[in-house]
């Protein structure tokens, strides 16, 4: 049943995007919008030699960080550009290292398809430039019934960073839309090192990444003029009963095809015979 009302949802949620997009005439024109969300950072290794006691992730997603952007479109259509400012942390060895970058935001994004549609997918170029400190260095142990560790680590935080870019953003109404973006971040001049002994050992254990990093954003978006209409307005008060419980679209009599309809025509005239 919670699989049911939660395809429900989302057919009901493209429904009112693309009522709200199709409603979109030639005289409206989305000028600049405003984006704020978070980040996921995950670093790529180079090179990873690992010990007995790294037994968890190497690099992973680390936690959220928040982003506020200002996208602005320009005369050209499909092109915009995008500012703003991210803040982005990168760990490995499940947190135990980590650093986080501020970023100041600059890129350019390409819009292929039409302002009508309700989805409306983008390929862009990023930069990030870190304007917060570049170089760390942090010393490490724990000790436990098993033994110990000791870790050493070096970080050179890159102070610029390119990324490819591919998202989509979602129109839910006439101008809030949900972001979704995916990006690989190639770091220019970063350099993670750290090095890892095991109860003492002599034995050195090292990994070693070029800051080179996936990311992943989730947004709101709202786009400026900002407008609301009463098919939007329609669509809130379905959002609304549907989350109350009071209106499911599933269980909508589904609209009868032509062919249908003829089918039923002939079936009545056959039995009247």
């Amino acid at each position: 049943m919670f699989v049911r009302k939660l395809i429900a949802a989302f057919a009901l949620i493209a429904y009112a995007a693309t009522a709200a997009a199709g409603n979109d005439t030639d005289e409206f024109q989305r000028r600049w919008a405003v984006i704020a969300g978070m980040n996921l950072s995950c670093p790529t290794t180079a090179s990873v030699e690992r010990s007995p006691r790294d037994v968890g992730s190497t690099a992973a997603f680390a936690s959220p960080q928040c982003n506020v952007l200002v996208e602005y479109y320009l005369p050209q259509q499909h092109f915009s550009v995008v500012g703003g400012y991210n803040a982005e942390t990168v760990q490995w060895f499940d947190s135990k290292v980590d650093a986080t970058m501020q970023n100041i935001v600059l890129g350019a994004r390409y819009y292929p398809l039409s302002k009508r549609f309700a989805l409306q997918p983008y390929a862009a170029l990023m930069t990030y430039t870190n304007v917060a400190q570049r170089h760390e260095q942090h010393s490490m142990s724990a000790w436990n019934g098993d033994g110990g560790y000791g870790r050493n680590c070096t970080l050179r935080l890159p102070r610029v960073s390119i990324a490819p870019t591919v998202g989509v953003d979602c129109y839910i109404f006439s101008s809030l839309a949900l972001e979704f973006q995916y990006g690989f971040t190639l770091a220019i001049d970063g350099k993670a090192h750290v090095t890892t002994t095991c109860n003492g050992s002599p034995d050195v254990y090292r990994m070693r990444s070029d800051m080179h990093r996936h990311n992943i954003q989730i947004g709101l978006k709202a786009t400026f003029p900002f407008r609301f209409t009463s098919a939007d307005g329609n669509n809130l008060f379905s959002l609304i009963e549907m989350a109350l419980g009071i209106y499911d679209p599933a269980d909508e009599k589904k609209q009868e095809t032509k062919k249908e309809r003829r089918r039923m025509k002939l079936g009545r005239v056959l039995d009247s015979y």
